[in-house]
């Protein structure tokens, strides 16, 4: 999720980007530093409430012996319609160290960190994790394979209701040339159409992330993916934002 495509420059909406990896062993690194799994000093639970919603609580309760901390986010975009296995990840990269990473609507991830000073435990949502850590925990504990794992299509339609409409929603590739594609898109007598540009070796895809939300994107030559456009429907209007920009 966080490999740059040749010929593509990345605009960054999401908190984790990076570049480049570095595999040997199964450990990955930043300089000296791999990642190998440690055993937790102490117990963390992840308890989620409102997952239906557009934001989801999640409340972290960390115990290290004597020490008790409780730390929730009320704030948490969280995909949808997968299990917990699939929805985060925990690694721990020292005894006192833990790092949790969620998956969100958009196909990207968010990360939070705890750390123990002393007495004190704390946990921080962190914007940009360091490289090793995301990859490990994306390329080694699966952090986003269901998402990979999801059917890649030319073309999408179903009929959904959606606020007080009942229509065909409906994502195509159409019109392709060995440059671009088109991104077609329709809902409730609303039609739009958006080029994707296809640079050479990657192959345009539609993901059906729900009944009214797809994924489109480029599927680079090494299987590796990267969204491009996100298309919704909400409350009987359809509307789509680009998340990447390819040149």
């Amino acid at each position: 999720m966080h490999k740059t495509i040749p010929g593509l420059m990345l605009v960054l909406l999401s908190a984790c980007a990076g570049s480049g990896e570095d595999k040997a062993g199964k450990k990955y690194h930043e300089g000296d530093a791999p990642v190998a799994p440690a055993k937790p000093a102490g117990s963390l639970q992840v308890q989620i409430e409102d997952r239906e919603k557009d934001t989801s609580k999640v409340t972290f309760l960390w115990t290290v012996d004597s020490l008790k901390y409780d730390k929730t986010f009320n704030d948490l975009p969280l995909m949808q319609n997968l299990s917990d296995t699939s929805l985060y990840k925990v690694l721990w990269d020292a005894p006192n160290s833990v790092w949790i990473g969620f998956l969100k609507p958009n196909r990207d991830t968010r990360y939070y960190h705890g750390t123990q000073d002393g007495k004190s435990l704390r946990i921080l949502w962190v914007p940009s994790p360091p490289q090793r850590i995301y990859q490990y925990m994306e390329k080694e504990m699966g952090l986003g394979d269901a998402i990979r794992n999801f059917e890649k299509v030319t073309r999408y339609e179903k009929e959904i209701k959606s606020g007080q409409i009942i229509a065909k929603f409906i994502v195509d590739l159409r019109n392709a040339t060995p440059e671009k594609v088109g991104v077609y898109m329709e809902f409730g007598g609303v039609r739009r159409e958006v080029d994707l540009p296809t640079p050479a070796g990657t192959k345009p895809y539609i993901m059906a992330v729900a009944e009214d939300h797809c994924a489109v994107g480029l599927e680079l030559e090494d299987g590796e993916l990267e969204d491009i456009y996100q298309v919704k429907v909400i409350n009987g209007r359809m509307g789509y934002k680009q998340i990447k920009t390819v040149k």
